[in-house]
C-alpha cells in the first residue's frame, strides 16, 4: 500500500510539450509566437528589427531579431515547462505567462534549433520531435551545440523551425497576421519583414474617434483605462473589427467584438483599450488561455467588467452611426421623391394644357362667328396687373373698406379679447397720377404676385397602409397623392410610382372619375428612374 505522503501529481513532460504544441495550428500563429517575443524583448532605447524569411521547399522558417538575446540560464529557463519569464518575475508587465515558446514550433514543423548572443557569449541548442517521443517523461534532454561561447556579435537571437510538416508554407497569412497584431507595438516603432515583404500596422482610414472612460464603479475593478473606438469609413475585413485588448504594452491577449459585428455598422468599428488589472487580479480563474485564440474568459471578475464596459460602448457608438444613416438617407429620399414628383406633375400640365388648348378651339370653332379670334386677340393672361395696395411706388388712392351691415336684427356684442391677433392685411386702392397715396401693383406681369394658372401638383405622402398608393382626394382633384409608405407592401418606395403606372391604374383614378386619363398619361410618357 503506498503511504499518502508518497502520493504526488506527476506530469509526462513529452506529452505535456507536444499537447501545448497542439495550440499552435497554422503558420501564422507559430510564427507570430516567436516574432512577438522579440518584439518585447529588446534592450532600452532600442527599436525592434525583425526578419522572417521562409526557406523554400518546406525547409524551414528562421526568425532573427536585434532584441539582448538569452544567457545560458535564460535557456534554462526558456526551456522549462510552463515557467513564467525572467521579465514577468520580475515584475515587468508582458508576454510568456504559460511559457509556451519553446513548444510552438512543433504544432508545425519537426525540429526547433535557438542561436542566440547576450552579452558577447554565444549560445546554440536544438530540440527534435525525435527526443520528445523518445524521452521517458520525467524530462527531455536538449542538444547544447554550442555553450557560452565568446564572440564579437551584437546581441540577438536566431530562431529556426525545421522540416515542416505543411504542404506548403503560407507566406500572405503570416503577413496578414503579423501586420494586424503590431498594432499593440505601435508605440516602439518596430520594423517586421517577411522574406522582401515590409510588414506595418496600417489603421483603416478612419471618419470618427470616440474616447470613453469607465463609471465610477466600474474604475474600481478596471482601473484608471481609456477606450478608444473608431469608425472606419468603409467596412472592414474580419481580421481588422473589434477592440484590441492588451495587459501592458505589447501583451496582446484578446480582439472582442462584443457581438455587433453582425449588426448594422457593426463591421465598422475597431479600437483598443489596455487594462493591465488583468495580469494584477488574485483571482484563480485565468482571464484567457495559452491557446492565443485571443479570447476573454468571462468567468474572471475583470474580464466580466471588460466585456460590458466595451460591449455597451460599442452599440453605443453603433446605434448613433443607425440612426445618423436613417436620418440622412430619408433627407436624400425626400429630395428624391420630390424631383420625381416635379417630373410627374409637369407632364400632367403639359398634357392638360395641350387638351385645354384643343377645347378652347373647339369651343371657339362652333361658338358665333368672331368668337374664336377675340378669344386668341385678346390681351395674354398676366401682362398688366390685376389689381393695387398701399405701397411705394406708384401715386394712388388708398380705398377704406366699407363695413357690411348685417340683414335682420343686430347681435349682440360679443366681449373684448383680452389677447387680440390683428391680421396683417395690405390696404386696397386704386391708381391715380393724382392721388395722395403711394400704391404698388400686384398679379400680371408687373406685379409681384402673379395670377394662379391652374394645373396639376404631385406629392408624396404616407397616407398609411389602408389607403390607395395614388388618389385625389380636393374636390378640384388637383393634388394626385403618390403614397410612399412602406408597411402597405412589400414593394420598395422606388418601384411604387411604376406600379401606379402600370399594374394599378386604378388606383391613381381619383374616387370622382375627375382623372380618368392620368395613368394612361403617366403610362405613356413616365419613366420612374430604377432607384428613386
Amino acid at each position: 500500500m503506498i503511504a499518502e505522503s508518497q502520493l504526488k501529481v506527476t506530469s509526462h513532460v513529452g506529452r505535456d510539450l507536444l499537447a501545448s504544441a497542439a495550440s499552435f495550428k497554422n503558420e501564422a500563429a507559430v510564427v507570430w509566437e516567436y516574432v512577438v517575443n522579440s518584439l518585447q524583448y529588446v534592450d532600452t532605447g532600442v527599436s525592434p528589427r525583425v526578419q522572417v524569411r521562409i526557406a523554400a521547399g518546406r525547409k524551414g522558417i528562421i526568425i532573427s531579431d536585434n532584441g539582448h538575446g538569452m544567457s545560458a540560464v535564460d535557456l534554462e529557463h526558456f526551456f522549462c515547462m510552463h515557467g513564467e519569464n525572467l521579465e514577468r518575475l520580475a515584475g515587468r508587465a508582458g508576454r510568456g505567462k504559460f511559457g509556451t515558446g519553446k513548444s510552438a514550433a512543433f504544432g508545425i514543423a519537426n525540429t526547433l534549433r535557438v542561436d542566440t548572443v547576450h552579452n558577447s557569449r554565444r549560445n546554440v541548442v536544438s530540440l527534435t520531435r525525435e527526443m520528445i517521443e523518445s524521452s521517458g517523461g520525467k524530462d527531455i534532454p536538449v542538444n547544447w551545440e554550442v555553450r557560452d561561447k565568446s564572440v564579437d556579435e551584437p546581441s540577438g537571437t536566431v530562431v529556426s523551425i525545421l522540416d515542416i510538416n505543411l504542404d506548403r508554407v503560407k507566406q500572405a497569412s503570416i503577413i496578414e497576421y503579423v501586420e494586424r497584431h503590431l498594432q499593440a507595438f505601435r508605440t516602439s516603432a518596430p520594423m517586421v519583414a517577411i522574406d522582401n515583404h515590409v510588414c506595418s500596422y496600417r489603421e483603416p482610414e478612419t471618419a470618427e474617434t470616440f474616447k470613453f472612460e469607465p463609471s465610477p464603479a466600474q474604475r474600481q475593478v478596471l482601473g484608471d483605462v481609456k477606450l478608444t473606438v473608431k469608425v472606419a469609413r468603409a467596412p472592414l475585413p474580419q481580421v481588422e473589427q473589434g477592440i484590441t485588448v492588451t495587459a501592458g504594452t505589447g501583451n496582446l491577449v484578446a480582439i472582442e467584438r462584443a457581438g455587433i459585428e453582425s449588426k448594422e455598422f457593426g463591421n465598422y468599428l475597431f479600437g483598443d483599450i489596455d487594462v493591465p488589472a488583468l495580469e494584477k487580479n488574485s483571482s484563480p480563474i485565468q482571464p484567457y488561455d495559452p491557446t492565443r485564440s485571443l479570447q476573454l474568459n468571462p468567468q474572471h471578475r475583470v474580464v466580466s467588467v471588460l466585456l460590458g464596459f466595451i460591449g455597451s460602448k460599442l452599440e453605443e457608438v453603433r446605434a448613433t452611426l443607425v440612426r445618423k444613416s436613417k436620418e440622412a438617407r430619408k433627407t436624400e429620399q425626400a429630395r428624391r421623391l420630390a424631383r420625381e414628383a416635379d417630373k410627374i406633375a409637369e407632364i400632367l400640365n403639359e398634357d392638360f394644357r395641350k387638351i385645354s388648348e384643343r377645347l378652347h378651339e373647339i369651343r371657339a370653332a362652333s361658338s358665333r362667328k368672331g368668337a374664336a379670334l377675340a378669344q386668341f386677340g385678346a390681351r395674354p393672361a398676366d401682362t398688366g396687373p390685376d389689381d393695387w395696395v398701399q405701397g411705394i411706388q406708384a401715386p394712388g388712392i388708398i380705398v377704406k373698406p366699407t363695413p357690411k351691415m348685417p340683414d335682420g336684427p343686430v347681435p349682440e356684442p360679443r366681449p373684448p379679447n383680452p389677447n387680440p391677433v390683428t391680421p396683417h392685411v395690405q390696404a386696397r386702392g386704386r391708381h391715380d397720377p393724382t392721388g395722395d397715396n403711394a400704391v404698388d401693383p400686384i398679379g400680371g406681369a408687373e406685379g409681384k404676385r402673379r395670377r394662379p394658372q391652374g394645373g396639376f401638383r404631385v406629392e408624396y405622402k404616407n397616407l398609411g397602409k389602408a389607403e390607395e398608393r395614388s388618389l385625389t382626394r380636393s374636390l378640384s382633384a388637383s393634388t394626385l397623392w403618390v403614397s410612399d409608405t412602406k408597411s402597405r407592401s412589400k414593394t420598395p418606395i422606388s418601384r411604387l410610382t411604376t406600379c401606379c403606372m402600370k399594374s394599378d391604374r386604378r388606383s391613381i383614378v381619383s374616387p370622382q372619375r375627375q382623372l380618368p386619363c392620368i395613368a394612361s398619361v403617366l403610362h405613356r410618357k413616365y419613366r420612374p428612374p430604377i432607384q428613386l
